[in-house]
């Protein structure tokens, strides 16, 4: 079956460069049977996690009314057939002329006439200034600044048959998923990708409170979770300083301050792996301990992936990062640090198993 790697319909926010991420991540929680889009967006995350855990039941929480965007698609591609027709002539991403404005406006006007609804992301996706979102028609009807041409191709809007396919639909607000006794804590995973709290709203039916935020960090404490998010958000490092939390990190760097984008993080974390490493580095701990070994849990540090464990014996350091046997994985910054270590001629392992450890401290 299809596996979309972009929303069918223009959304802010799309993980759209996280496939192959999203997917390894879904691979380290093997247990979990729901998985909840809790902000739902533009569905993606939830499509894609029913499409690759085909064993889980998916429930998408269209926070943002996006379904009833696709079941207008056909009318969408209407209007954009008619606009496009005006726009032949101007070149891309150039102001569009007053005249052609008025036509513009025209065709809107009949279109809601019509059928009562206008998509107002994606025509503002076609017509106004990179970045900039219309919530209403009359926002439209209103707008003296004049429209800048965003529309690239007249090609219509496929219409995705099998996009929602599978998924539990809802529309609650977002902290009833985490209230709800129907979801087994071990066995939900709580997908995460919340508006940020300076969110102007168009783009979003809800922006997020600092209060909002603060409640979403605390009901995250005890459960399995994905969470996104780049680093022009405060929240980023709480989040990163969660225990047993891996996190992957995409670098946006740009030639020009200008340019330059913001990192984005995916950050998440199992309980059960998380149990099975503590489990694990607590065995091998008191093993190192019985045979001398002085053991430092390196925590609070500053230095984001630093291994979880030195241990010191007669002149001897080693550090040590401990993982859930089959299953763990490297985050980046853990990766780096244990080269870097290496480099510094110091020794650093990653260890999944307690015969890994024994011979390593031998």
């Amino acid at each position: 079956m299809m596996i979309y790697k972009k929303a069918p319909l223009p959304f802010r926010g799309q993980k759209t460069g996280w496939f192959e991420e999203f997917k390894t991540m879904l691979e380290t929680f093997p247990d979990c049977t729901t998985i909840i889009d809790v902000f739902g967006g533009s569905g993606l995350l939830a499509h894609q996690a029913r499409r690759l855990r085909p064993d889980a039941r998916v429930v998408w929480n269209d926070f943002d009314n996006y379904r009833e965007r696709l079941l207008r698609i056909p009318e969408t591609n209407e209007l954009k057939r008619d606009i496009f027709a005006l726009l032949s002539g101007i070149r891309h991403e150039k102001k569009i002329p007053p005249e052609t404005i008025t036509s513009i406006k025209q065709i809107l006007r009949n279109h809601v006439k019509k059928f009562g609804y206008l998509d107002c992301i994606t025509v503002s996706t076609w017509i106004l200034f990179s970045g900039n979102y219309f919530k209403t028609w009359e926002e439209f009807e209103k707008e003296e600044k004049g429209f800048w041409l965003r529309l690239i191709s007249s090609a219509p809007y496929p219409i995705p048959d099998t996009y929602l396919n599978g998924l539990i639909v809802v529309r609650e607000d977002w902290r009833v998923f985490f209230t709800d006794p129907v979801y087994d804590t071990d066995r939900t995973l709580f997908l995460l990708d919340p508006p940020y709290f300076f969110t102007d709203g168009y783009s979003y039916e809800g922006a997020m409170t600092y209060q909002d935020q603060s409640d979403l960090l605390t009901l995250m404490g005890s459960r399995n979770y994905c969470y996104f998010t780049n680093s022009n958000s405060a929240l980023v490092f709480h989040i990163k300083e969660f225990e047993g939390a891996r996190q992957v990190v995409k670098k946006r760097g740009g030639v020009s301050y200008a340019q330059k984008r913001l990192d984005e993080f995916m950050i998440y974390r199992h309980i059960k792996m998380n149990q099975k490493e503590k489990e694990l580095e607590a065995a091998c701990t008191r093993y190192a301990r019985e045979r001398g070994w002085l053991s430092i849990k390196l925590e609070n540090t500053g230095h984001t992936g630093i291994p979880d464990r030195l241990y010191l014996k007669d002149g001897k350091a080693i550090f040590v990062e401990f993982k859930t046997p089959g299953s763990g994985r490297l985050s980046v910054f853990q990766s780096h640090w244990l080269e870097r270590l290496n480099c510094e001629r110091f020794t650093a392992r990653t260890i999944w198993t307690m015969e890994e450890f024994k011979e390593l401290i031998k």
